[in-house]
């Protein structure tokens, strides 16, 4: 009887030990994921401000006049603010302060 009790216990042993590496590597997974996602959105918001600046720089090459730009640079510029970076903060803040 002892021969039995001790390969169930066996058996348990390497369930658990089983059913937490699987629960470790999707923690690992979803640590990567977060990281990724918060990485993408960060990336498309610093191309967002490079292609703001770029544009002001070309149009007022073209154009050669500021007043001419600048107030589509300015709705360009609030849309950034006030949009994107709170979508930025959200997802950086949401991703890495979420406990599990």
């Amino acid at each position: 009887m002892a021969d039995i009790d001790s390969q169930i216990a066996a058996a348990e042993l390497a369930y658990k030990k089983s059913t937490q590496a699987v629960e470790d590597q999707n923690k690992r997974l979803q640590a990567d994921d977060r990281s990724h996602i918060a990485k993408l959105i960060v990336w498309v918001f610093s191309g967002l401000i490079s292609l703001l600046v770029l544009s002001v720089i070309v149009g007022v090459a073209y154009f050669s006049d500021w007043d001419r730009i600048s107030e589509p640079a300015k709705f360009l510029s609030v849309i950034l603010s006030s949009v994107m970076l709170p979508v930025v903060t959200l997802v950086i803040g949401y991703y890495f302060g979420k406990e599990k």
